[in-house]
């Protein structure tokens, strides 16, 4: 190997006295790190028994179980178990495998009332229970191969979808083996003694959990466990048992062990045309003593290690081995890819990890390891789990939403997914994250960039660096949000497995929940469908929230999750109706807005009504409207309470003891912070109950409860709109959940003695649905609906000064997918209109603001980080049908081809460049790394102004008086005629303002009537025509020629112009109201929302009509006054007088049309 000489040259003589400094600092961090490690015991228990203890006169094997796997196909009727027992030899806890074997399946069969025949026709014989049992013996179990069965009659209790089936009836029980012999029984099974057959899907795991009573991770006996024959995990115990009654609670409360986490973080590169992924590094850190009762340790973690190894093409620095023994860094060099993961596989089994963190470890940390484990044909590559397998499961790009996780046996704790659910930003990447959560900065390793550290030792160890301090940040986030205590709170609370919650999915957990609660009730439970494949959600998602504001989460989701692939662009009409919104009175208020909120509306409606499977009618009722649907009726007082309300009041009177107990307490306590962990619990479980009941992939998907719900939920905020109305209140808004009230006061005490007022006579018509005062706002801009800001009121302190906090809804300056360049510019306009100077100094003030931001971007002295656009992929880039038209698309596409990670749910940052093309703004987008290293791409400063900065502002301004979007875009050096007709659509056609307008208001944007002179001699081209409003003495004359134009040719002119001007209005054009599209369309959606016709360009704004009647009647009444001799002064009158047959002729002309235009006369008639 030669070696550059320069190179060495560099490395040693340059800059020698710095170097060494940072030498010594970069030693002293790896030294540093290393002291803070502690020896983590390897516990050997080769040969030995399984520790049994003694229980009620038995051996049992004591057995905490963590995590649960099931392989439905290649070995049914087994389920195995992971878990932690306890080793009194050596007083600490070791990992545990129980297989659970012969795991029947059990149906249900329901006798028909009548024997039918197999086409179906009724015979009329009655069917009894000897029947059932020969017909499925002589004639199921041939054809399905099942060789043997028990069966006994047994009554249920059924309430879900299928109306034919009744509320209680007897059914045939019958349970048999569960092997690849005797085939699944098909779901619409039917016979001629049966009309149904439930449980034929139901999986092995839930029946152990169900019968077993088995809800969340917790302590188990294991009645006469045996060693397996051959192992079958990677497991230090490892036990069978042959029936799952064998399987009991342990009834005590005894805490849970303490569990080994291991955080893991990767360098890999890509190679090749193909960018198949390399690793070279891996980091992680261990800590073995982490509980799930508790907070986060003191101590970061006890152990680290890290490997790493040369590329396929590319040597490690000669240097690298003698400095990291100069630093004493713990750090160990393989020779090739396959030697390190082979180290990698021997440290997992080693440490025997229960939890694996890592961000977006499913979504790429687990595909590369298999992807390598494959290429390189490791062995043993189902170590990075604990079931020993063969067969490497087939890359998903999400092995999370497999039943074939390759961790399978170890907790996966992916911050990505769970920031998801616990936290808001603008996006989901570990610098955000760690920016967000623990509020420090991040150096992103680019691809690119890898091959290049690889060259030097300082730049290969600092990316080794980066690469332990990333397996740092994931353990501190982790610890900061408890992702891990709250996800055991949740799975003990919901009893499913605690990997799946751990994924986020809600739906699951709520099913898991509601299965154990009718389970105990005796009820046949509704059958899942399995491998249905998941439709992600469209890319407007968050774009749309005010097209159909009306529309629940809950409802959007099941939209988003029911639609076909082929889906169009626009959105999907709801199941059923979803929230109301009231209308809002638009403007600003500077007096006190007291905000009223039902808490936990959805929930409590389900209580107070008694909303259940069990209590409503399992059919929508048809209306006399074709299509139309109405509501079931609402269940008698006297009716027991069914089994939804029940768990949710369970729920809700947990969360209120846990918070009295949360009382008792000092803040910052480990017992405070147990008890505030179990509270979050209860609160997401309790809120996300009715989701289930509108998601139309759940089990317990409900459309008439749904509808229900959601039509109490309309019903009771219109009562408390009239209520308050009747009060002698103004509503000005109301969402759902909430409504708020202009108080016109500006006493704090009188404002909070209208709340209680409102409240108390609420209260006063429910039992469980209770309104409370949610704020107060001291100002308030509102702008439409879900679209607002306000100041509110947190505290009033003893001086009588407030304690002030600006809340912000719906806003562009709250969304991501703006820069932040718009952003600021939108936060000053916002804090100008909220604070108490007066209009004009405000409005003096931006436009000031505007000007000074114009010049700080024409002078190149805003920071390029300010300009980048955030915007998440919500399907993979390569399955966008209109790629060029997304710019977010359109760059990670091109990052894809860089060898990025660039996958589902990925947040991508781009800005819009100038790069000498004539393309649409939406393809000049570039990453900002991709701006930084080009010397021909610069901002597009003229986009940002226009399409950034100006919507954002005059949104925001629009009621405010003294400005509109003209005048912002003067301040910011646009052109102000390009914003006037986004100025008259917000304006409106309100009669009673166009009344008190003088002419020169009316008439601003009117087309002016022009003429040609006839005189072929004359070089004047096009003049406008004023007519009596022209200080000309005649203006029937040429201004050049002073000959006077022929009274035909002024006629025809005037004609052809009326002419133009009514076929424009026919035309219909309809122009988008979002002022950064303004797409011109004549095609509109038959899908509206309030007669409000969606862009199908940009999905934001409405579709309005470009040249409305007003418009019309105007340019026409402006013809009408120029034609006019008499509008003129007398002067002129005098000296027309000799014309005085030609302006009648001409005005005549204009009257006819005036005449025939419906918009100048007032029908008395619709108004009285």
């Amino acid at each position: 190997m030669e070696l550059d000489e320069s190179n060495l040259q560099n490395d040693s003589g340059i800059n020698s006295q710095s170097q060494d400094s940072e030498e010594t600092k970069n030693s002293q961090e790896w030294k540093t790190f290393a002291e803070e490690e502690e020896v983590i015991p390897n516990i050997d228990l080769s040969g030995s028994s399984l520790p049994l203890q003694d229980c009620n006169g038995e051996k049992v094997l004591r057995f905490f179980w963590l995590d649960a796997y099931e392989d439905r196909y290649n070995q049914p009727g087994t389920i195995f178990l992971f878990g932690k027992v306890f080793i009194e030899s050596s007083k600490t806890h070791v990992s545990c495998c129980v297989t659970v074997r012969n795991i029947d399946r059990q149906v249900f069969i329901l006798p028909r009332k009548t024997r039918h025949d197999k086409h179906g026709r009724d015979l009329g014989t009655p069917v009894e229970f000897k029947d059932v049992y020969e017909e499925f013996d002589q004639k199921v179990t041939n054809k399905y191969n099942i060789q043997e069965f028990k069966c006994k009659k047994v009554e249920k209790k059924y309430s879900f979808d299928k109306v034919d089936v009744p509320k209680t009836e007897d059914y045939l029980q019958v349970i048999y083996a569960n092997n690849k012999e005797a085939q699944q029984l098909p779901a619409d099974l039917k016979g001629e003694t049966f009309s149904h057959v439930f449980g034929t899907n139901t999986s092995s795991l839930e029946l152990l959990f169900l019968n077993q009573k088995i809800q969340g991770p917790g302590w188990l006996n294991i009645k006469y466990p045996q060693p397996p024959k051959t192992q079958l995990s990677w497991c230090k115990i490892e036990a069978v048992v042959e029936k799952p009654s064998f399987v009991t609670l342990v009834e005590e409360t005894v805490p849970a062990p303490p569990l080994t986490v291991l955080s893991l973080s990767l360098v890999a590169t890509t190679q090749g045309k193909s960018h198949s992924h390399e690793i070279i590094s891996i980091s992680g850190l261990v800590h073995n003593e982490i509980h799930l009762e508790k907070g986060a340790p003191k101590q970061q973690f006890k152990q680290s290690f890290c490997f790493v190894t040369k590329t396929s093409d590319q040597l490690l620095p000669y240097d690298f081995q003698s400095t990291l023994k100069k630093k004493n860094a713990n750090i160990q060099v393989s020779p090739n890819e396959r030697a390190m993961l082979g180290l990698f596989l021997a440290k997992i089994q080693q440490i025997d990890p229960d939890v694996l963190v890592g961000h977006d470890i499913h979504g790429f940390d687990l595909d590369v390891l298999l992807g390598r484990f494959t290429a390189t044909k490791v062995p043993f590559w189902s170590k990075i789990g604990r079931l020993k397998r063969n067969q490497v499961p087939k890359s998903s790009g999400k092995f999370g939403t497999s039943d074939k996780s390759p961790a399978c046996g170890r907790l996966v704790c992916d911050i990505k997914i769970s920031a998801k659910e616990l936290i808001r930003c603008k996006s989901y990447d570990l610098k955000e994250l760690v920016s967000v959560i623990l509020n420090k900065e991040r150096n992103d390793l680019l691809p690119e960039d890898i091959p290049v550290k690889l060259r030097k030792t300082d730049t290969l160890m600092s990316m080794i660096w980066e690469n332990r301090m990333d397996a740092i940040y994931n353990l501190q986030i982790m610890y900061e949000l408890n992702i891990l205590p709250l996800a055991y709170q949740i799975t003990c609370i919901c009893g499913n497995v605690m990997s799946r919650t751990l994924l986020g999915g809600r739906s699951e957990r709520n099913e898991f929940l509601l299965l154990h609660a009718f389970s105990k009730k005796n009820y046949i439970l509704p059958d899942k469908s399995y491998n249905q494949k998941h439709i992600h959600a469209t890319e407007h998602e968050e774009e749309n929230d005010e097209i159909a504001p009306t529309q629940t989460q809950a409802t959007q989701s099941t939209q988003k999750q029911g639609a076909s692939k082929k889906r169009s662009k626009g959105r999907k009409k709801p199941a059923y109706a979803g929230g109301l919104v009231l209308e809002p009175k638009k403007g600003f208020y500077d007096k006190f807005i007291l905000l009223l909120d039902f808490n936990s509306l959805y929930p409590s409606i389900i209580q107070e009504y008694n909303i259940c499977f069990t209590t409503i009618a399992r059919e929508m009722k048809k209306s006399v409207i074709e299509g139309e649907e109405l509501l079931p009726d609402v269940p008698e007082s006297g009716l027991e309470f069914g089994i939804l309300p029940t768990e949710i009041k369970r729920l809700v009177e947990r969360r209120r003891q846990v918070k009295k107990l949360l009382k008792t307490v000092s803040e910052g306590s480990e017992l405070y912070l147990q008890y505030d962990i179990r509270q979050k619990a209860l609160k997401l479980t309790a809120n996300s109950m009715y989701g289930c009941l509108g998601f139309s992939h759940s089990r317990f998907y409900a459309k008439p409860l749904a509808a229900l719900v959601t039509g109490k939920g309309r019903e009771i905020l219109m009562k408390t709109k009239d209520l308050a109305s009747n009060l002698g209140l103004d509503v000005i808004y109301g969402d759902t959940d909430s409504i708020m009230i202009n108080t016109n006061c500006d006493d704090w005490n009188e404002v909070r003695k209208i709340g209680t007022k409102v409240k108390q006579e609420v209260n006063k018509l429910y039992k469980m649905i209770e309104i409370d005062i949610d704020g107060i706002f001291k100002s308030m801009l509102l702008l439409k609906k879900k679209k607002y800001a306000a100041v509110m009121i947190l505290d009033r302190k003893p001086d009588g000064t407030f304690v002030e906090k600006r809340e912000m809804k719906g806003l562009d300056i709250v969304r991501r997918d703006w820069s932040d360049l718009a952003k600021d510019a939108g936060n000053y306009v916002l804090g100008e209109i909220l604070s108490a100077k007066s209009r004009d100094v405000i409005v003096e003030n931006i436009h000031d603001y505007l000007r000074n931001l114009k010049d700080q971007i024409d002078n190149d002295q805003v920071d390029q980080a300010k300009y980048e656009i955030h915007k998440s992929l919500t399907k993979n880039p390569e399955e966008y049908p209109d790629k060029k038209s997304l710019p977010h698309v359109t760059v990670a596409l091109r990052l894809k081809t860089q060898g990025r990670r660039v996958a589902v749910g990925d947040t991508i940052s781009y800005v819009i460049c100038d790069d000498s093309s004539k393309l649409a703004a939406t393809q000049r987008a570039y990453h900002l790394e991709e701006l930084t290293k080009s010397t021909s791409l610069k901002i597009d400063k003229q986009y940002y102004l226009s399409s950034q900065i100006h919507p954002v502002v005059s949104r925001l301004c629009d009621p405010i008086e003294g400005t509109d979007a003209t005048f912002i875009a003067e301040s910011l050096g646009l052109d102000p005629t390009q914003y006037k007709s986004a100025a008259n659509h917000h304006g409106g056609d309100d009669p009673n303002v166009s009344v008190l307008m003088t002419d020169e208001e009316r008439f601003k944007d009117v087309d002016k009537f022009y003429i040609k002179c006839s005189n072929k001699a004359c070089t004047e081209s096009l003049s406008e025509f004023k007519g009596s409003q022209d200080t000309k003495e005649d203006p029937l004359n040429c201004s050049q020629c002073k000959q006077d134009y022929k009274m035909n040719h002024v006629r025809n002119a005037l004609r052809l112009f009326i002419r133009e001007k009514q076929h424009k209005y026919y035309n219909c054009w309809l122009q988008c109201d979002d002022q950064t599209c303004g797409h011109l369309s004549r095609h509109i959606s038959v899908k509206n929302f309030k007669n409000a016709h969606i862009c199908q360009q940009c999905h934001r704004g409405n579709l309005r009509i470009e040249y409305t009647d007003s418009a019309l009647y105007n340019q026409f009444l402006y013809l009408s006054i120029i034609f006019d001799i008499s509008k003129s002064n007398e002067h002129r009158q005098s000296r027309a007088s000799g014309k005085g047959e030609e302006w009648i002729t001409l005005h005549k002309e204009v009257e006819k049309v005036l005449h025939n235009n419906a918009y100048r006369n007032v029908n008395m008639s619709n108004l009285f």
